[in-house]
């Protein structure tokens, strides 16, 4: 028995929900305390490294990801530098983020997540298929 596309690509996502469910209340305040900034926003503050996820299928839970690392690095603030595609199962892509971590001292970068710096996901869900002649149909 074959097992359809969109099979997979749902086992695939409840596996990626239930597997980022299993994220204690503690770990879960600590990430939520990161603050999203711009690059400018952390100029007077310190670098503590550079951060990758694994990919995900929403940008929601690579945010998640990005920040709970931040985190553990005891960072305050979160640079997100680069948004890119990840595949997944079949022609199923997902997306995948890249941060710098900062730890600001009191009085120094902002004290709420600034929307502007958390960046857009704007690439397609599904791989594109080619024909023989490497044509997207």
């Amino acid at each position: 028995m074959q097992i359809s596309f969109l099979s997979k690509a749902i086992v695939t996502t409840l596996s990626i929900i239930l597997a980022s469910g299993c994220v204690s209340e503690y770990d879960e305040k600590r990430a939520n305390m990161i603050i999203t900034a711009l690059p400018t926003e952390v100029a007077d503050c310190t670098f503590l490294g550079d951060l990758d996820t694994p990919g995900y299928t929403m940008i929601g839970a690579a945010r998640f990801n990005l920040k709970l690392q931040a985190a553990n690095l005891n960072a305050t603030h979160l640079v997100e530098t680069h948004a890119y595609s990840f595949p997944m199962v079949g022609r199923l892509l997902g997306v995948a983020l890249s941060g710098r971590a900062y730890r600001c001292p009191v009085g120094k970068g902002p004290i709420l997540p600034n929307e502007e710096a958390n960046l857009k996901y704007d690439f397609p869900m599904m791989m594109p298929e080619y024909d023989t002649g490497n044509r997207i149909r």
